[in-house]
């Protein structure tokens, strides 16, 4: 009987073996796969940046100083100019849509959605009504999506879209005055910090250090991871590029396939 079951164990040690012997390099290929479609570059410094977005040859940035910034990503070294103030409060997002700048504050300045001409001088922001647990946001045409995070303990993010024109809440109760947020049944990849559009297609960032692609326009969203985003925190992106700003305060930039 012993040597039955040394046998058995045996052939289960070498059939665990195999397993994982097979299933490791295929393992290590696709990560591999994923991680070769994205190199990121380092561009410049980003210190003090909370948030993000760019506009054809300008990447736009609000500081904890609560000022907005530009700079030409393609310039070597990368230099900053400060253009004028943010929209007030603690800033935690920036989208662009139909050639506007948007910025939502978070929930202890309000939890407010303001916007400008997206140009390098000053202008005025115009207050557009509640943007509450924002954490990133991706413009598409007429449209604002943004990654919603109330970072309740067991909950995870979800992903709502707001329309640039139509009629404000009627009822402005509890401070959702605006043009409504709405549910699109979609949520981001788990753990997502940010999320950018460009080229018609959105990226997100998570917490893994992971960068996604999908489509959350669509109903039938499918996330595909393409690469790492290590230390990634706000992503911004236009012609065909993607930024980021790291948790270290580094400016980073690659060209997604």
């Amino acid at each position: 009987m012993k040597s039955v079951r040394l046998l058995k164990n045996t052939f289960t040690l070498l059939s665990l073996a195999a397993v994982a012997g097979l299933s490791a390099p295929a393992f290590a290929q696709d990560k591999a796969a994923a991680k070769a479609e994205v190199t990121w570059k380092p561009i410049g410094e980003a210190s003090g940046v909370v948030a993000m977005a760019a506009v054809g040859k300008n990447l736009f940035a609000i500081t904890s100083a609560k000022k907005l910034q530009v700079c030409e990503p393609a310039t070597n070294p990368v230099v900053w100019k400060e253009i004028d103030s943010g929209p007030g409060g603690n800033v935690v997002a920036m989208g662009v849509s139909d050639g506007k700048l948007f910025a939502s504050t978070d929930a202890r300045s309000a939890g407010r959605l303001a916007l400008r001409d997206a140009v390098t001088t000053a202008a005025t922001w115009q207050d557009q009504g509640h943007a509450w647990c924002l954490t990133g946001m991706a413009g598409a045409t007429g449209k604002m999506y943004a990654i919603v995070d109330t970072k309740d303990v067991g909950a995870e993010p979800t992903i709502m879209v707001r329309d640039n024109a139509g009629v404000a809440n009627a009822n402005a109760g509890r401070g959702l005055d605006g043009i409504p947020w709405n549910g699109v049944d979609r949520r981001p990849p788990v753990g997502a910090l940010a999320i950018t559009s460009v080229g018609g297609k959105f990226y997100v960032a998570t917490k893994e250090d992971a960068l996604f692609v999908g489509d959350p326009t669509k109903p039938d969203v499918k996330w595909q991871q393409i690469g790492d985003a290590a230390g990634v925190t706000i992503l911004a992106g236009a012609e065909g590029k993607l930024f980021a700003a790291t948790k270290t305060g580094k400016l980073l930039m690659c060209q997604p396939k």
